[in-house]
């Protein structure tokens, strides 16, 4: 990462989904497309904890905003995600960096809920209310795009306004401000005498001194869905000029532009232009969707993603945003860096991204001449030197060179008869090795499979499922490997560790050998890139047969934790625990073996990472009361020896089925 600057971050809390939808918005328009989801818990956490690994690294995280492409009090989850960034700022103890400031943008419909208000106050955290104008039919027209709805809207609003005034006046709220947006800039200017005057009187009723106005300088155009015909940029200099700093109604206006808060000074500046390929002074920034990618500000519909923060560090995402392009995004937006004009510093900004822009494709196209030339090159010395060492290595180059055709087979199961399916393989395979007593159901099921905290990996061949392989995510009733091995696993337990354990593998003894490793390798892959990249696991742990333990090892680089000891659930046989850092396993790999690096690393995993996250959420729905009770009528010995202990857990998860309490 090159960039210097502090870095600021929009977290989209809620993507697609708003209670208004105002005019220079796309969502709630018949045309939009995009995403309409609340942000899942693990996206959260993990961006809190992408915050602090970079803050530990040395990068200054300036803001963080939950705002985003909704409105974020909708969460159903709201308060307690606010508590998550409290904990944050509670805790932070890295020295030589400042913690940020969190905040909130809400449009204020909602703060007169309980818990909504209590929670910014609770956890230091800014509010700022979007507050376009105070006069009726330009609020109803700006927000809902209806004017004969301002005068309801406004009903509800403004006693929030002044509630969080009192707040502020009694020290319960940090900071408090007002965005002056969405920037229509004529109806800001015509009614911005009225709206400063509501302000400032709310504020000297409350006991305020101050009021902080935060103006956005020109109008977006939301990806192109919604035209504005704003063709400059507009600084308001005109109101600066006339009221920041001015005492009204005894109360003094603050005003501030908005990219004084990302750009504190013209060195800043020079740094964006310095640092990326394409200085765009909005895309210098974060934005984060709800499931975690990172965007282009007008990129609301999330077409374009820059990486991800489920697998990509913050650094990691700076630098995707220093090598970006100008593409179809930019073409239509209105504050794209090439479009700027408007101003003499827009002018002369302009011209020098155009000069910036032009000399990194030049170098770029350098550049891709000596890596062509470098990686022929490369190939020939590895080849000589590791072309006999190993006996799988061409098996593996083979599946790694092999576009991952085998790999996009794989999946998360989709369906209850895929479920059945898996589970009858296992079995199976188990009932051969002897590990498995015989059940009439024909199906091998453990507890775990019963929670959704377990995923079950598939990977079908000629429609039949030929391979399989369970992900159990760390849980309040601990993981099957602590059955044996509690304290190893303990040993390698941190804070802000999450565990999964992988279980349950089989492959189809039918399929020919070549065609087993292929799939190992794609069950494998895939549930690294679910656990790693998007659940936020950070070790992989498993229990295998000792004769299986020197395989592990050698190939993805395993390390053995513990003594043999022997489990009951296989009848007895013997077992092994085995870990591999998450953190650690891309570095390792690239160490010991090139080629499995190259089909396990990041690169190009953003396509992979979109179709599991789409099966994740099928998955996710079949953890219901049908898929319970669909499994108990197979008559599977499982559920006649549930102990009271786990049907607790079951009736937590799954409270409609009456089987359970049988």
């Amino acid at each position: 990462m090159r960039t210097n600057r502090p870095l600021s971050i929009n977290n989209s809390l809620v993507h697609g989904i708003c209670n208004y939808s105002c005019r220079l918005c796309s969502i709630n328009k018949a045309n939009y497309d995009g995403p309409k989801e609340f942000q899942p818990f693990e996206v959260t956490r993990t961006l809190i904890r992408r915050i602090i690994e970079s803050a530990r690294s040395g990068v200054n995280i300036r803001y963080v905003t939950n705002s985003g492409d909704g409105e974020p009090t909708l969460h159903p989850e709201f308060s307690s995600r606010v508590e998550m960034f409290g904990a944050m700022l509670r805790e932070w103890d890295i020295s030589g960096v400042t913690q940020p400031e969190v905040s909130v943008v809400t449009n204020g419909s909602r703060l007169h809920l309980p818990g909504i208000a209590d929670s910014f106050s609770k956890n230091s955290i800014t509010m700022i209310i979007s507050f376009p104008t105070v006069n009726p039919e330009s609020y109803g027209r700006i927000m809902v795009g209806d004017p004969e709805k301002g005068s309801s809207l406004l009903s509800v609003v403004l006693p929030n306004i002044e509630k969080a005034m009192l707040l502020k006046a009694e020290s319960y709220l940090s900071k408090l401000y007002f965005h002056i947006s969405p920037p229509e800039t004529e109806i800001i200017r015509k009614d911005f005498s009225e709206t400063t005057d509501y302000l400032t009187n709310a504020a000297y009723r409350s006991g305020l001194k101050n009021i902080e106005l935060i103006l956005f300088p020109a109008s977006s155009n939301r990806s192109g869905l919604i035209q504005s015909s704003v063709m400059k940029v507009d600084m308001y200099r005109d109101l600066f000029k006339h009221y920041n700093g001015r005492v009204i109604n005894h109360v003094k206006v603050n005003m501030k532009l908005v990219l004084k808060r990302f750009f504190h000074n013209s060195i800043e500046i020079a740094d964006l232009i310095r640092s990326f390929r394409f200085p765009c002074l909005w895309n210098a920034n974060f934005f984060i969707t709800s499931d975690g990618s990172s965007i282009c500000c007008n990129d609301q519909i999330v077409k374009y993603p820059q990486g991800n923060i489920m697998y990509d560090s913050l650094e990691t995402l700076m630098e995707i945003k220093e090598q970006f392009s100008a593409g179809p995004l930019c073409s239509v937006c209105n504050q794209s860096p090439h479009r700027l004009k408007g101003s003499l510093g827009a002018t002369v900004f302009s011209r020098i991204t155009r000069m910036r822009t032009f000399s990194a494709v030049l170098r770029d196209k350098v550049s891709r001449r000596k890596k062509k030339i470098n990686s022929k090159h490369k190939s020939s010395v590895y080849e000589k030197e590791n072309g006999s060492t190993r006996g799988s290595m061409r098996e593996i180059t083979n599946i790694a060179g092999a576009d991952d055709k085998q790999f996009l087979n794989s999946m998360l199961s989709e369906s209850i008869s895929d479920m059945k399916s898996a589970f009858r393989l296992i079995y199976d395979c188990y009932l051969s090795y002897g590990f498995q007593e015989s059940d009439p159901s024909g199906m091998r099921i453990s507890f775990h499979n019963l929670l959704p905290v377990s995923y079950l990996l598939v990977v079908k061949r000629e429609g039949k499922i030929a391979g399989t392989l369970t992900l159990i995510r760390e849980n309040s009733y601990g993981l099957p490997i602590e059955t044996l091995f509690k304290k190893e696993i303990s040993k390698i337990r941190t804070t802000n560790s999450l565990i999964c354990e992988l279980s349950g593998l089989a492959v189809d003894a039918s399929v020919p050998h070549t065609e087993s490793k292929q799939i190992l390798m794609s069950l494998f892959r895939y549930a690294f890139i679910l656990s790693h990249d998007i659940l936020g696991c950070t070790d992989f742990c498993m229990m295998t047969n000792p004769h299986h333990s020197m395989y592990y090892q050698k190939e993805f680089n395993y390390v053995q934790i513990g003594q043999v000891k022997y489990y009951d659930r296989v009848k007895g046989a013997p077992a092994v625990p085995l870990h591999l850092s998450l953190g650690t396993a891309e570095e390792e790999f690239q160490r010991s073996n090139p080629v499995l690096f190259k089909y396990f690393s990041v690169n190009g995993r953003s396509s992979s990472r979109k179709k599991i996250l789409t099966e994740l959420h099928a998955q996710e729905k079949l953890f219901c009361t049908d898929y319970i009770a669909n499994l108990r009528r197979t008559g599977n010995k499982l559920f006649g020896n549930l102990t009271a202990e786990m049907k607790d857990i079951l009736r937590n998860y799954y409270p409609e089925i009456e089987q359970l309490n049988q």
